[in-house]
C-alpha cells in the first residue's frame, strides 16, 4: 500500500487557477502582500514583517538558529491561523508564499494533517508573477480594443462606468487610483505598486472573452506614477476611436465636481501648480495664480484647460487620427448622453 504521508501536492498557476481553488492563502508578510497579491488570496502570515527580519539577520550568521528560531515563530503564528481560518473540510486551499519554500509548507503539512484538501503553490508568487509577465508579453495579443476619447472634462470616465452596463470596459484610472493628469492624485489615496496595478489589469481581463472588443479611454502610457504595459498600451493605440466633443464650459462645470476636493482645499491645487508652471508661460500663470486668489474657479478650470491640458491633448500622437470613426457631440456630462454614447457603442463597426 502507497503512503502518501509525505507527499507534497504541488500546482502551477494558470488563469483557472482562481475557479479551481475555494480559499487562496498568502503565508507572506504583510508588507509583501501589501506590494501584490494573488487576486482573492487572504493574507494569513506565518512570520510578520519584523519577525521575517529578525529570522534573516540571524540566518546571515548561523542558518540551525535561524531555524529554530523561525519554527518557533511560525508555529506560534501557525496556531493563531488555526484559530481565524474557516473553511469546510471540503474546500479546495491553496497556499503560496515568495518561492514555494520553508513558510507555505510549514502550514501547508499542518492542514493537511487535519485533513484538509490543500496544495503549495509551485515556485509560490514568483511563478504567479511569471505568469503575469507571459501574459503582457504574449496573450495580450489577442485582446482588441475601443478607445472612448475626448478632450479633458469629457466625462471620459463617467461614460465609460455607464457603458459598462452593457459594454466590455476596463477603468484603467479606477485600478490605477489617479485620475491621469498632472492634478490626478486623489487626497488620501495611495496608488498600487506597479506590480499590484498590473495584477489587477490581469484580473479584469481574464474576465473577459478575446472575440469582444474593450472599451477603455484614451490615456497616456502612464497614469500617475504607474506605467501601462508596454504591450497593452500597443493594442490600444491601434484601436478604433469615438470621439466625444463637449463645449468648454460643460467640461469646467464637470471638472469643478469631479475634483471638488480641489475646490474644497485650495492648497492642493497650490502645491499642483508648482508642477505645472514648467509647462505655462509667465502670463498664463499669473493668470491662474489671480483667478485662484480671487475664487474665480469656475475661470481658472477653463484658463486651465485653454493654457495647458487641450493644448497637450492636441500635441499627443499615441492615437493616430484616423483611428476616429466617430464622434459624436453632446452638450453635457450625465445619464441621459450616456444612453446617446452607448447606443453609437452598439453599432457594428465597434464590434
Amino acid at each position: 500500500m502507497k503512503d502518501n504521508t509525505f507527499y507534497i501536492k504541488k500546482v502551477g498557476f494558470d488563469s483557472n487557477t482562481l475557479k479551481e481553488f475555494s480559499t487562496i492563502i498568502d503565508v507572506r508578510s504583510p508588507r509583501e502582500f501589501k506590494e501584490d497579491s494573488i487576486p482573492l488570496a487572504k493574507n494569513f502570515f506565518v512570520l510578520n514583517d519584523s519577525e521575517r527580519n529578525k529570522v534573516g539577520e540571524i540566518y546571515s550568521k548561523n542558518i540551525f538558529l535561524a531555524r529554530k528560531v523561525g519554527a518557533q515563530l511560525i508555529t506560534k503564528n501557525i496556531s493563531k491561523i488555526l484559530e481565524s481560518l474557516s473553511p469546510e473540510k471540503s474546500e479546495k486551499i491553496l497556499i503560496y508564499c515568495w518561492r514555494g519554500g520553508l513558510r507555505s509548507l510549514s502550514l501547508y503539512l499542518v492542514l493537511k494533517n487535519i485533513g484538509y484538501d490543500v496544495s503549495i503553490l509551485n515556485k509560490g508568487y514568483k511563478s504567479f508573477r511569471h505568469f503575469i509577465n507571459n501574459f503582457f508579453s504574449k496573450t495580450i495579443q489577442r485582446y482588441k480594443f475601443n478607445i472612448l476619447s475626448g478632450l479633458t472634462g469629457s466625462g471620459k470616465t463617467f461614460f465609460l462606468e455607464e457603458a459598462g452596463k452593457k459594454e466590455n470596459i476596463i477603468n484603467l484610472e479606477k485600478l490605477a487610483q489617479h485620475k491621469g493628469s498632472l492634478l490626478g492624485n486623489i487626497p488620501n489615496i495611495e496608488q498600487p505598486s506597479q506590480k499590484k496595478f498590473e495584477t489587477r489589469l490581469w484580473y479584469e481581463l481574464n474576465k473577459m472573452q478575446f472575440n469582444k472588443p474593450i472599451w477603455v479611454e484614451s490615456e497616456s502610457n502612464k497614469i500617475g506614477k504607474l506605467s501601462i504595459p508596454k504591450n497593452l498600451f500597443k493594442r490600444m493605440i491601434v484601436g478604433n476611436i469615438l470621439k466625444l466633443n463637449i463645449p468648454l464650459n460643460e467640461r469646467a462645470n464637470f471638472i469643478l465636481k469631479d475634483y471638488d476636493y480641489f475646490v474644497n482645499k485650495i492648497s492642493l491645487i497650490k502645491n499642483s501648480m508648482i508642477f505645472l508652471k514648467k509647462f505655462l508661460t509667465n502670463n498664463e500663470f499669473l493668470d491662474l495664480e489671480k483667478n485662484l486668489s480671487s475664487k474665480q474657479y469656475d475661470i481658472f478650470v477653463k484658463n486651465l484647460l485653454k493654457f495647458h491640458y487641450d493644448k497637450l491633448y492636441k500635441k499627443r500622437t499615441y492615437y493616430p487620427k484616423e483611428n476616429e470613426i466617430e464622434e459624436v457631440k453632446i452638450d453635457s456630462v450625465n445619464i441621459k448622453n450616456s444612453e446617446k454614447i452607448l447606443k453609437e457603442m452598439n453599432k457594428k463597426h465597434w464590434k
